[in-house]
């Protein structure tokens, strides 16, 4: 499960990346990705957020950080996942 995990924030964080560049290509040039970059990051969300909720037995984290970590989402997540130390 955590390694579901892992590798879901690392793809939710790279999809955000991907997304933001996506979102200042359609501003500038002309190719409009975000109508299929956008429900993709969201998916990915969605599933970022349901492993965390089914994992918070083995991540140890506290109520709060776990709100935090979900509030800030891409960024944070995938970092503070891969810092968590689980058996």
């Amino acid at each position: 499960m955590i390694r579901a995990l892992r590798a879901v924030a690392l793809l939710e964080s790279l999809s955000f990346a991907v997304l933001l560049v996506g979102s200042v290509l359609k501003r500038t040039t002309g190719p409009d990705l975000v109508p299929v970059l956008g429900p993709l990051h969201g998916a990915l969300f969605v599933a970022l957020v349901l492993l965390v909720l089914a994992s918070l037995d083995r991540l140890r984290w506290s109520w709060w950080f776990t709100l935090v970590m979900l509030t800030i989402g891409s960024p944070g997540a995938h970092f503070a996942v891969r810092a968590t130390r689980t058996a």
